[in-house]
């Protein structure tokens, strides 16, 4: 069984970074974030428009995370205390230990290497305290950053699943990650 135990929020620490609650101290940060679309291309979400929608973000994370369906942490970065990003494990199967890793980091933030630090910690995290067997991705075809990203922690591209999601209105084809516990 996965150890879903988000009761308190697991705050975690690297070297640049605190993972943390998103909160509505994070309002501005967070809709800077989610209303580019360049951050948005390759995700569900359409760029948002409003702090509302922003903050119906942030309440979306805290149901999700009472109900054990997802939990999303807030990367912050140490130096100035803002939200740069955001990182999340999902979709679980507690009979095969298993979940899916999603991440968004600020278009200024880009090519810092904080995606690869801020994922490494909840991988770490997965593994050796949710008892994890196995994380996976799916990306989006054209999102070469994001596999990059996923490259550099030791995830293996396993596949292509067709038509697998509905992104802006088309069905897209998503490419298949993943890392097991014994791998890492």
């Amino acid at each position: 069984m996965i150890n879903k135990c988000f009761d308190p929020f697991p705050e975690l620490e690297t070297d640049r970074l605190i993972l943390r609650q998103v909160e509505e101290g994070d309002l501005e940060q967070l809709f800077e974030m989610l209303s580019d679309a360049e951050v948005a291309k390759f995700d569900y979400f359409y760029p948002i428009n409003s702090k509302e929608e922003a903050m119906n973000f942030i309440g979306r994370y805290r149901k999700e995370l009472e109900k054990n369906e997802e939990i999303t942490w807030g990367v912050i970065l140490k130096e100035t205390n803002e939200l740069i990003g955001t990182c999340c494990f999902g979709d679980f199967n507690d009979g095969a230990r298993r979940t899916e890793i999603g991440y968004d980091i600020t278009q200024k933030q880009w090519n810092k290497g904080y995606a690869t630090e801020a994922l490494k910690a909840i991988i770490d995290y997965g593994f050796n305290v949710m008892n994890l067997n196995r994380i996976e991705a799916t990306i989006t075809p054209g999102n070469n950053a994001s596999i990059k990203v996923l490259e550099k922690l030791n995830f293996v591209q396993e596949g292509i699943v067709r038509e697998r999601d509905l992104i802006k209105g088309k069905l897209e084809d998503g490419i298949i990650m993943s890392i097991l516990k014994r791998e890492y």
